[in-house]
């Protein structure tokens, strides 16, 4: 399978269906998993730079991007779990995840829910902030990120959310903003590297140093000039960072 070659599956998990984009062949394998709303389309830069070498898998979330909409929004714990199952049945083997934004919180469940599998996590500018817990404040982040993203990565999270819709986007928001990073990320026992943008404005840097004093064995990194999708328009250094990461674990 070379780099340019996708190709996709859909697998079922207890009534929920996973979407899974697949590229590469290498015997390091790495997990994308994708924030609020939005489809793996925005990690194809980062897909494409570690398929060089390695196995990579992007996950359609239930209800985003290609997956079928659940009757009701799944818990970030559940959801992680099935996350891992549907893996399970794909023969994956070990992996590592990255996860961005949301999907930092159901990487961990991942790791959680099946610490066999999970060689380590690369969280992308985790959320949320534990000081910023609010749909309100969020939204208002939101915005200050867009203008310092790149018209495309804009373009892209508006036709993914247009795709899910208000109502759905929300009741998922309401999983996430009550979720509590920072009490899951020390019961997981694999390397992890936090890594943010320089601008990011969603994952400020108190925000990640307080994940690594409770996370084992976690670092922190940061992309100068890069701002919440820090893997679109710099996949060569994120990409770095999570192969320097499977080096060592």
């Amino acid at each position: 399978m070379t780099i340019s070659d996708v190709e996709r599956q859909c697998l079922r998990v207890e009534g929920t269906e996973f979407r899974i984009e697949t590229r590469g062949s290498g015997s390091d394998c790495f997990v994308l998993v994708p924030g609020i709303g939005m489809s793996p389309r925005y990690f194809v830069p980062l897909a494409r730079e570690l398929a060089a070498t390695a196995t990579v898998h992007a996950l359609h979330l239930p209800g985003f991007g290609a997956a079928e909409r659940p009757v009701q929004a799944v818990p970030i714990r559940e959801t992680g779990r099935l996350a891992a199952q549907a893996l399970r049945q794909l023969h994956v083997g070990r992996f590592i995840v990255v996860g961005h934004s949301m999907g930092c919180l159901i990487g961990v469940e991942m790791a959680l829910a099946d610490p066999a599998a999970v060689r380590s996590l690369v969280l992308l500018g985790p959320s949320i902030n534990s000081r910023e817990r609010t749909i309100r404040i969020q939204r208002r982040r939101l915005i200050q990120d867009t203008l310092r993203e790149p018209p495309t990565v804009a373009w892209t999270a508006a036709g993914d959310y247009l795709r899910c819709g208000r109502r759905w986007y929300y009741a998922n928001a309401a999983q996430m903003i009550g979720n509590r990073l920072e009490e899951r990320l020390p019961l997981v026992r694999v390397p992890i590297v936090l890594v943010r943008g320089e601008h990011d404005p969603l994952a400020p840097r108190s925000w990640l140093a307080e994940l690594a004093a409770v996370g084992r064995a976690a670092v922190v990194a940061e992309v100068p000039g890069e701002a919440h999708a820090v893997m679109y328009r710099s996949p060569v250094a994120v990409a770095r960072h999570c192969l320097e990461l499977a080096a060592r674990s």
